[in-house]
């Protein structure tokens, strides 16, 4: 009896044993995998969104104006964007998002950014964020009333050579095209001081700008800052600014879900809001929450967030036109 008890005793034990040394290598490797990577440049998502990221997850940066991984870097599993970078990303080379309760979540301004874009691409890119393009005026009170009707203003001959626009040909053709057409083209490219969206703030501040037009998300913090300047959501609207996740095509890391989530609910949703950051789902925060200085930039009337727009996408075929009609627009 002895001897069976020990042996069962023993062959207990090694079972024990077995497991324990099991669950130490799995716990292990688990240890040793690579944290799943998201990639963006620096200033694309909110600081305080980022914060949140799950333990699982780093988040990296590009270097300069790269907003892809470079070749043979090291693999990444998510990357943010604007869309505007979108034309540069052959479908190919991304995966489904495999989320769709976070897509069946899209508003109408979502739904219809996601239209332009096909049903193929729309299945790989997720709109995380969005912001208007506004002008924001130095000392510009005698422009004022006039940018809140709509963006003609920046054809006032007070204007020329003081404006900026974002270094985009096909920004500037779709933003004439909505005032006026072709001849409107020539004329607001007469009064560009530049195109220059990355040093905008700095033509402004020095003096040789009176306005730049620049998403919201990038005026807030000036704002508070700076009393001679005020930001213009035209009652016309304004083209949209989208920020976009995609999956390369080489992951298997499912999207962070719940963290994305925590973007698009209170209380982080009101926090990005008042820093012009507006999620891609119905609006929840109640208007009067908001600064009211700001108030009809961070949540402007419906009437107003109907009539703004997103950029349409061009294939090979519509660039060469537009490179074309740019070239013939050419002061």
């Amino acid at each position: 009896m002895r001897v069976g008890f020990m042996a069962s005793l023993s062959r207990r034990h090694l079972l024990q044993l077995g497991a324990g040394t099991c669950l130490t290598l799995l716990s292990g490797c688990r240890s040793g995998l690579r944290p799943s990577k998201l990639l963006s440049a620096k200033g694309t998502l909110p600081k305080a969104w980022l914060k949140q990221l799950p333990s699982a997850w780093e988040s990296t940066f590009t270097q300069g104006s790269e907003v892809w991984p470079a070749e043979g870097a090291e693999p990444v599993d998510l990357v943010a964007m604007g869309d505007g970078w979108l034309s540069t990303v052959a479908p190919s080379r991304l995966r489904n998002l495999d989320a769709p309760d976070l897509q069946r979540q899209m508003d109408d301004q979502a739904q219809r950014f996601l239209t332009q874009l096909g049903p193929e691409q729309a299945a790989r890119v997720l709109p995380v964020g969005v912001s208007p393009w506004v002008m924001l005026f130095r000392d510009g009170s005698s422009w004022i009333r006039a940018a809140q009707e709509d963006w003609n203003v920046l054809l006032d001959p007070a204007l020329k050579g003081r404006v900026v626009l974002p270094a985009s040909p096909h920004f500037v053709m779709d933003l004439a095209d909505r005032i006026g057409g072709d001849a409107v083209l020539d004329r607001l490219r007469m009064q560009l001081l530049t195109m220059d969206d990355r040093q905008a703030t700095s033509w402004l501040l020095k003096g040789k700008a009176r306005v730049v037009v620049l998403p919201l998300q990038r005026c807030m913090a000036l704002l508070r800052q700076d009393p001679r300047l005020t930001a213009v959501l035209p009652d016309a609207g304004a083209p949209l600014h989208w920020t976009v996740m995609v999956r390369p095509a080489a992951t298997r890391d499912p999207i962070p879900q719940s963290w994305i989530q925590m973007a698009w609910q209170q209380p982080l949703s009101r926090t990005l809001l008042r820093d012009g950051w507006r999620s891609p789902v119905a609006l929840t925060t109640a208007r009067d929450s908001l600064p009211e200085p700001w108030r009809d930039l961070l949540h402007p009337s419906d009437a107003t967030w109907d009539n703004c727009w997103s950029l349409p996408t061009l294939d090979e075929k519509d660039q060469n036109v537009r490179v074309e009609r740019w070239q013939a627009s050419t002061p």
